[in-house]
């Protein structure tokens, strides 16, 4: 195989990974692991000797499939490995890994992979361990083994803070921050800032969600990889009121880090963070940037953590297709667009990217989604600083989270409205 630089062959070798992982996904309802395995090794020996035969350099990188197929089969077998008694009632115990608060109902995922669905009242929190008799039921979504709706289950709280004492901190000051932005805002409105801010969607109404997905505006609450750039933009200037602007990398990615960990590591936070953070770390270091190297390595590390995400997860394939779309459609637009205004430019090339996933996924898509993704997108990066400068004043005072909610709450109704109106008429 002939020396590739050492850039190419780490693509190579992630992107061959990320292809086995795929594969396995594929045979996820296969009858054993072994038939799995048989499928990876010809799955990779077919590509293997496809690129061979086209004298690809880096053919003999494709048997990392292998590697990628192999370390998805014995995830899943570890996944499933702890036994869930289906389709009848049985005690129900564990630790809560994630708690949603909606405005009707709270969502809490067990560490067992359960989702449990009840009343809102009493909350429950992450870190709680609790036990109640409920039924079972199989879910459809892979990355999911079950649910079971407890609505008006006598659920015992066994004991509290048994989860990470550092997530569970983390969680606090994200409710906090949200309920700060409760106090000064309208509750509807709150909770879309809160969408745009740390991603937290529970509390949207019903209609509101539908006006989201009519108007192919869901991926404003994804935190993307712009609104973290926003943050990163933010911290750093803040930052070099108080250090020199060579020492202000590390501190930007802690925080980064944190504020992953406190938002529930989403896919398209996580990939947008990792993104965000090797870029920030080639402009720290003065080595030059290859868009396609970060998405890749972002990827990457994501299907380290959960290799079934890439197949399965819509959010993390939404929001790849959107990065990409900036990466190479974006610059077409700005070549040959009249307009130029980088925010709304950014708005229709990511809504070109996700339009083929989207039209995969859910059977439709609309070209008119980027109209009012282009008029709301002007708004977007102030209204997340704004959003972040309230929830940040409302820890000091109150009365000083006022001036930038007042101003919050005027770019929120625009964008609000733009979205219900379009979603009247598409």
């Amino acid at each position: 195989m002939p020396k590739m630089p050492a850039h190419e062959t780490f693509f190579w070798g992630a992107f061959f990974f990320l292809v086995g992982t795929l594969i396995a996904s594929a045979t996820i309802d296969f009858p054993s692991a072994l038939m799995r395995m048989e499928a990876v090794v010809l799955g990779a020996a077919i590509i293997t000797l496809t690129l061979h035969l086209l004298k690809k350099p880096y053919a003999l990188l494709a048997l990392v499939i292998l590697v990628g197929g192999g370390y998805c089969v014995m995830y899943d077998m570890h996944r499933t490995s702890m036994p869930i008694a289906f389709d009848r009632i049985t005690k129900i115990e564990g630790v809560i890994t994630q708690a949603e608060q909606h405005i009707d109902y709270q969502a809490l995922t067990l560490e067992n992979g359960v989702r449990v669905n009840t009343d809102r009242y009493p909350a429950f929190a992450y870190g709680d361990w609790i036990a109640f008799k409920g039924t079972i039921k199989k879910s459809q979504i892979p990355l999911s083994r079950g649910y079971v709706n407890a609505f008006r289950s006598d659920i015992k709280l066994i004991k509290s803070n048994e989860g990470d004492p550092l997530k569970a901190e983390l969680f606090k000051i994200k409710a906090a921050f949200e309920g700060n932005l409760k106090s000064v805002l309208p509750s509807e409105k709150a909770a879309f800032l809160s969408g745009l801010t740390v991603g937290s969607t529970a509390e949207f109404t019903k209609d509101f969600l539908t006006d989201l997905r009519t108007t192919g505006t869901t991926h404003l609450v994804a935190l993307s990889g712009s609104n973290v750039s926003y943050i990163i933009q933010a911290l750093m200037f803040a930052l070099t009121w108080f250090l020199p602007r060579k020492k202000v990398f590390w501190p930007t990615l802690t925080v980064i880090t944190l504020f992953v960990i406190m938002t529930g590591a989403e896919a398209s936070l996580v990939r947008a963070a990792i993104m965000n953070g090797i870029v920030l770390a080639g402009s720290h270091y003065e080595r030059a940037n290859n868009i396609r190297n970060p998405i890749i390595a972002a990827a990457f590390v994501m299907a380290l953590w959960n290799p079934l995400t890439p197949a399965f997860d819509l959010g993390f394939q939404l929001s790849f297709a959107a990065i990409l779309g900036m990466a190479y459609v974006q610059p077409t637009i700005e070549k040959y667009s009249p307009w130029k205004n980088k925010n709304v430019i950014a708005a229709i090339a990511a809504q070109a990217g996700v339009m083929p996933v989207l039209a995969l996924a859910v059977g439709r898509v609309t070209i008119f989604s980027i109209i009012p993704n282009m008029l709301v997108a002007t708004a977007i990066p102030m209204t997340v600083g704004l959003g972040f400068l309230t929830g940040a004043l409302g820890f000091v005072s109150k009365t000083l989270s006022f001036a930038p909610a007042w101003l919050a709450n005027i770019l929120l109704s625009y964008e609000m409205g733009v979205i219900r109106i379009f979603a009247r008429f598409m």
